[in-house]
């Protein structure tokens, strides 16, 4: 009888180990479980830590890029600004040897004229004792009081009244023997008003209408030094090579030439 109460003893002693053992996987089981948690979560610390470092150096590197560009935008605006005083600088400069120069140019054209008008007075007996400052011998001519009054408007440096005064003349006394020359002084005070094209119109129906008049080679003349004022050499030449072989042996030709040899070379 005490061997058949043995058997369950033995069977408990017999099974311990393996319900002992058991045990002990579960709670592995468990640990392994517990430590694949604890792994995610620290992946998860590390991809957190990994992107708040990123996000940092990001910030970081937008921050610099900011700086650098704003410090451009400085430079830049500092560039402009400089640049803009020294256009300001060139421009009032500019301004200002334009001025001299207009004023000069001004001054050098009313000479010019001047002593154009003197030169081209004293060559035409007709009418060089009225330019003169001194009295006079009466201009002959139809129409010679309405000739005269223009005349002197022009010497008096009124060449918008000059000009107005002398197509009065020319559309009252067509037919008179001063209508060359009011039409070249018409051009000469036309060309002073900065009427080029009528100016040339004027002393163009001088050479072409009033061939023989002496004013027709001073005509030309002046038609040459217009065309070269306006850069327009290749018609300047053209006239006063005109002016030479109509004109041969005569001083207007003797300027002429000299005129064309002063002309540039065509190219």
């Amino acid at each position: 009888m005490k061997r058949w109460h043995l058997f369950p003893v033995l069977s408990l002693l017999c099974l311990s180990p393996f319900a002992q053992a058991e045990s002990t996987g579960e709670k592995v089981l468990q640990l392994q479980q517990q430590m694949a948690v604890m792994q995610g979560e620290l992946s998860s610390l590390v991809a957190v830590q990994q992107a708040s470092k990123g996000s940092q150096s990001a910030l970081a590197d937008l921050l610099a890029r900011t700086q650098r560009l704003e410090q451009e935008v400085r430079d830049l605006r500092g560039e402009l600004d400089t640049k803009t005083h020294a256009l300001q600088t060139q421009q009032q400069a500019l301004t200002a040897q334009l001025a001299n120069l207009t004023s000069a140019t001004t001054s050098t054209s009313s000479t010019a004229i001047t002593a154009s008008n003197a030169a081209l007075i004293n060559s035409a007996a007709v009418i060089a004792s009225a330019a003169s400052n001194t009295s006079a011998p009466t201009i002959q001519g139809l129409g010679q009081s309405d000739y005269q009054q223009a005349f002197d408007l022009l010497r008096q440096g009124r060449y918008g009244s000059a000009v107005t005064a002398l197509q009065g003349f020319i559309q009252r006394h067509p037919q008179s023997s001063l209508v060359p020359d009011a039409y070249y002084w018409l051009g000469q005070a036309q060309y002073v008003l900065g009427q080029n094209d009528a100016a040339l119109k004027s002393l163009d129906t001088v050479q072409t209408r009033f061939s023989q008049s002496s004013k027709a080679p001073e005509a030309m003349l002046r038609m040459a030094e217009i065309y070269q004022a306006i850069g327009q050499s290749g018609k300047a030449r053209v006239v006063l090579d005109k002016i030479i072989k109509r004109y041969s042996s005569t001083p207007s030709a003797q300027k002429a030439e000299a005129q064309l040899q002063a002309l540039p070379a065509q190219k």
